[in-house]
């Protein structure tokens, strides 16, 4: 078997697997995320690749999900006792073939059965490892976020809201508008608590837009984005408001009471080191410009 290590967030992910792999090419987005291996470190996420088919006995696994904005009716989320299986089905498969993941109930350790034909011309491998770092890295202070994200340098703002809400336009009007920032992640960044800070990562997963930096910036603002007729910005309070506004941005799997709490605990961790807004906002510069103006000064009040 070969091992590469790759560093996400400062969580190590170690993928071991076939040498008839060819892990570079199958996983192009990783590339910057690339760390020397070193078996002494111990990797928080542990990915095992196999061509072999699943040998599982599902008749009697318990379905939790079997909804997907990403794969439709081609994913299941199911539990039998020690483990859990997420499946996807290949779009263009003649005989149904199914890539299966089996992992833990912490998401420590997984297998993933890979299906040779499809390895390089398919983006389930990297959701997979992404499902199983987003679930394990919680019990690390660290947390996937659905969000866009612009940094200049030093800091970053990271913009919340429903699919076709506008935050990549926003982030776009916000690089033009605010000089010297660009953007560090489009999609699924991460977000990591190191004592009195919260810092955000650009990783390996950016939805539609190529943008896989491998950047950590110091998180200074979350804006929840909402169209509307005009431009305004309104400020969470340090409590039920923030969690609210955070909350539908963060994934964990409910039917794990321990992820599920860990998820809470960073979110609580957040809320109380980073100023929370929601921006009610139409498609235009004058909106990024206010953005940037309300988080300059409600930071700088903070601060004092």
């Amino acid at each position: 078997m070969t091992i590469v290590d790759y560093l996400v967030a400062d969580n190590l992910i170690r993928i071991s697997f076939d040498e008839s792999i060819d892990l570079l090419n199958s996983l192009p987005s990783f590339k910057d995320f690339k760390v020397e291996t070193n078996l002494n470190n111990e990797a928080v996420v542990n990915i095992e690749l196999t061509l072999k088919p699943a040998d599982i006995n599902l008749s009697e696994a318990k379905l939790l999900s079997d909804v997907s904005i990403v794969w439709g009716d081609r994913f299941k989320f199911e539990e039998i006792t020690d483990f859990y299986v997420t499946s996807v089905e290949n779009l263009n498969s003649r005989e149904s073939d199914v890539w299966r993941m089996i992992s833990d109930k912490e998401f420590k350790e997984s297998k993933i059965h890979v299906k040779r034909a499809e390895l390089y011309d398919s983006n389930i491998l990297s959701w997979m490892i992404m499902v199983a770092f987003g679930q394990r890295v919680l019990s690390n202070n660290t947390a996937l976020i659905h969000s866009s994200v612009v940094e200049n340098g030093e800091y970053a703002v990271s913009f919340l809201g429903k699919s076709g809400t506008g935050k990549s336009t926003h982030s776009r009007l916000w690089i033009s508008t605010n000089e010297g920032f660009n953007l560090l992640n489009d999609d699924n960044p991460a977000v990591r608590i190191e004592g009195d800070d919260v810092f955000i990562y650009g990783t390996p997963w950016s939805g539609k837009t190529a943008c896989y930096i491998n950047k950590k910036r110091k998180l200074m603002s979350i804006i929840r984005l909402t169209q509307a007729k005009e431009n305004k910005m309104d400020w969470k309070n340090k409590g039920v408001e923030s969690l609210l506004a955070l909350l539908p941005s963060f994934t964990a799997i409910r039917w794990n009471q321990t992820i599920f709490s860990s998820m809470l605990s960073v979110l609580e961790n957040i809320i109380q080191r980073v100023s929370v807004g929601q921006l009610y906002c139409l498609p235009n510069p004058e909106a990024a410009e206010l953005c940037y103006n309300e988080i300059i000064k409600v930071n700088k009040l903070e601060n004092e």
